[in-house]
């Protein structure tokens, strides 16, 4: 039996944590190419695509407002820092990617904070990560969300009226892109 002190330390890998909803999932199967609640490995010098092309992207996503390529995840570590950070680019060239409040046109990119929300279509990616310490590997958890994922990231209050009878209506001012800084303002009424 080898002895505790000689072996080898396992080094605890980055995860990139999301949560995915799509409104039409249960009918069509929009993420069927996706291993759900399985932590997947994967080269920290290979990008990682998303899209509708099987032989270009790692996650398939069953939908035609998709592109072929949508978007693509690529790690880097930053100067002078030991942890993993990540970036995300659109390739789709018909359609822009909201992460939290910057829309992304085709080929834009940014760093990615340590929580924030992709939006395209009616697609919605929550990610969420956790550090960790090997430069080699990261790894990919997702899970299937049941209802829209705005309110998750988002606790503020709509500033949109919620009409009575329109429930496609208020389906449409979630996919609005909307500013974190939006507050509600004070009216000085007249009093008689």
């Amino acid at each position: 039996m080898a002895n505790f002190n000689d072996a080898e330390t396992e080094e605890r890998l980055t995860c990139l944590r999301m949560k995915v909803y799509h409104p039409q999932n249960i009918q069509k199967q929009v993420f069927q190419s996706i291993p759900f609640l399985t932590k997947e490995k994967h080269k920290t010098d290979v990008a990682v695509m998303f899209g509708r092309d099987i032989s270009a992207c790692r996650y398939v996503l069953w939908d035609r407002r998709a592109s072929r390529v949508q978007f693509v995840l690529q790690v880097f570590r930053p100067f002078n820092i030991s942890e993993l950070s990540f970036e995300v680019k659109n390739l789709s060239r018909r359609t822009n990617l909201f992460v939290d409040n910057v829309e992304l046109s085709y080929l834009n990119k940014m760093e990615l904070p340590s929580k924030c929300m992709f939006r395209f279509a009616d697609f919605q990616f929550l990610v969420e990560r956790d550090a960790g310490e090997s430069l080699e590997d990261f790894e990919t958890y997702f899970e299937l969300m049941p209802t829209s994922l705005l309110q998750e990231l988002y606790v503020e209050p709509s500033m949109h009226p919620i009409p009575e009878h329109g429930i496609e209506r208020l389906s449409l001012n979630a996919r609005l892109p909307f500013s974190r800084a939006e507050t509600a303002e004070e009216v000085e009424e007249s009093r008689p």
